[in-house]
């Protein structure tokens, strides 16, 4: 989200008063009678930390050097993470992690009713409040999350308050709109003093998992002779999408000079919407609906180069190392969203209204992605095979 002029984010005045009033009114009933009554965190008795992340792929992936952070701090204490049911299975392997808790219907859910939120709302609380926390963390700053954390009893609750709920948050940490979404997450620990590595480590799983992977879509290898590429159409929202026409160009100018093996990514409704690529090619495999978000680090692992819209999967391939092409739209600020890697190519063209963060683009012609030229991204896609060449 880009930054804001305002205390608190929303863009209606009538969502910023009422925040406003939230939080006088909190302060003077709850915060600072609280304080009188509040103990400062023994870390020697830390045994259970909480970490809220119920949101999209690209913020759970770019949180994961602060939980690996507080693993290192607190190596003694079981960290737990609540996250959507879609992302748990991307953390069934990890180290640094007791229990993924899967969350449906949270707030963030798109597909949910307002019912079906507030009831999956109280179904967490009290679920997370039968685990007795020591130490518990949001890194969106919502409002709601901080609710959660206050109701599941969480003794000391860090976050960041700006959306309103920071007199329920023994620490309060500015946001700072201006930081890479890595560097902001990790500034939630600042008060800890903890030493911080900002680098993003691939995702793990067992390896009797990538054999049933390889199995179950026998149609590609874990090797090929040439440089496997992995090209992912679709994006979050119909702003950050690159025409399916360029797309589809690009393709067959990579395949048509044999330059690689292209593996195309996506979910089942993406094959439906476009259903064709009419590319007839040995070095074409289109596996869309054919692998779960789980099924991705492990396919990963053996490409060399992602190209792509600004969406979930581009952060997942720049955590487990790949080249990445990234088509960025003027949705975002890319300056605080980009794929954490140094293997970034981001193209980009800049336009007036800049970052919009509108699901659909309300321009004609959609000038931001438009404007992304198709001889652009195969001259990065050469540039690219180049530096891997170099590399071999």
């Amino acid at each position: 989200m880009g930054s804001s002029q305002h205390r608190y984010p929303y863009k209606s005045f009538w969502k910023r008063f009422l925040a406003g009033c939230l939080d006088a009114i909190g302060a003077v009933l709850y915060g600072f009678p609280a304080r009188f009554f509040r103990k400062p965190l023994d870390l020697a008795s830390v045994r259970r930390i909480l970490v809220i992340r119920l949101d999209h792929i690209g913020d759970v992936v770019m949180t994961r050097p602060a939980i690996r952070a507080l693993h290192k701090k607190f190596p003694h204490a079981s960290i737990d993470l609540a996250v959507d049911e879609e992302i748990a299975p991307l953390f069934e392997s990890a180290k640094e992690i007791r229990t993924v808790i899967p969350v449906k219907h949270h707030c963030f859910s798109r597909k949910a009713t307002l019912r079906q939120k507030w009831a999956a709302f109280g179904r967490l609380a009290g679920l997370l409040k039968e685990q007795y926390y020591d130490l518990g963390f949001e890194f969106r700053g919502d409002l709601r999350n901080i609710l959660l954390m206050w109701l599941a009893g969480v003794r000391y609750r860090v976050g960041f308050g700006r959306t309103g709920g920071g007199f329920l948050l023994h620490e309060n940490v500015p946001y700072d709109a201006s930081q890479h979404q890595v560097r902001l997450n990790l500034s939630l620990l600042n008060s800890f003093h903890i030493a911080q590595d900002n680098k993003l480590l691939p995702f793990e799983y067992a390896p009797e998992k990538a054999r049933e992977f390889w199995e179950t879509v026998g149609q590609v290898s874990p090797t090929t002779a040439l440089p496997r590429v992995v090209v992912h159409l679709d994006a979050g929202y119909p702003s950050k999408r690159w025409p399916f026409e360029n797309f589809r160009a690009l393709i067959q100018t990579i395949d048509q000079e044999a330059l690689a093996q292209i593996v195309l990514i996506g979910t089942q409704s993406e094959r439906e919407q476009d259903p064709d690529l009419k590319i007839r090619s040995e070095r074409f495999i289109d596996m869309r609906g054919k692998t779960a978000l789980r099924d991705l680090p492990i396919l990963f692992d053996a490409c060399d180069i992602f190209i792509g819209n600004d969406s979930g999967p581009s952060h997942i391939a720049a955590a487990q190392g790949l080249e990445i092409i990234l088509l960025a739209s003027g949705t975002n600020d890319m300056r605080v969203w980009y794929p954490w890697t140094e293997r970034l190519s981001l193209l980009q063209h800049e336009v007036p209204c800049a970052p919009c963060e509108l699901p659909a683009c309300p321009i004609e012609g959609h000038p931001c992605m438009e404007m992304i030229t198709v001889d652009q991204t195969f001259d990065a896609f050469q540039s690219v095979l180049g530096r891997l060449q170099k590399r071999a």
